[in-house]
């Protein structure tokens, strides 16, 4: 994605800026991406999305892979050009296969290999056609049991994956 803007260092910032900066190059992402550059602009934006950002990505008990395909079922719905260059490489990294996310490029209901029940019910794929909760064969409620059958006495923490992100 190309940038609309001209990047800043951390020295450009004031003590604030510094702090969020910091906070959010010492988090899990490791770096600070180009768009929290935007939202330094006001740190309070900054601090919050960062905050919301992490819980979303981070914070639900999924495991990175289900994060991830649900992050790249909304990108791909909502045309979220950034989210979507960003995380179709963290789907690879987190083992979602090329041919699982070039099919959600491309709107195509994705196929999924067999690895021990981590995979999402193949009735889960409609999300990415609909912006409905459920297209009435009842894909909702499979899609977020299997998302959060192992995390049901954690329940304030696994919320449906696709309200997190879309």
């Amino acid at each position: 994605m190309q940038e609309r803007f001209t990047p800043f260092a951390r020295t450009d910032l004031d003590a604030r800026q510094q702090k969020i900066f910091d906070d959010i190059a010492s988090g899990p992402r490791g770096t600070v991406p180009w768009i929290f550059h935007l939202f330094l602009n006001s740190p309070e934006l900054a601090s919050r999305v960062q905050q919301l950002g992490a819980f979303c990505r981070y914070g639900t008990g999924l495991p990175p892979r289900l994060s991830e395909l649900a992050i790249l079922i909304a990108a791909h719905h909502w045309e979220a050009e950034y989210e979507w260059s960003i995380h179709a490489g963290e789907a690879r990294k987190a083992g979602l296969s090329g041919d699982v996310i070039v099919a959600i490029a491309e709107g195509r209901r994705p196929v999924f290999g067999d690895r021990g029940g981590s995979d999402p019910p193949s009735n889960s794929a409609p999300c990415a056609r609909t912006r409905h909760d459920d297209d009435g064969d009842g894909w909702s409620g499979r899609a977020q049991n299997h998302f959060c059958a192992e995390h049901r006495d954690a329940g304030r923490r696994c919320l449906h994956p696709l309200v997190l992100v879309g």
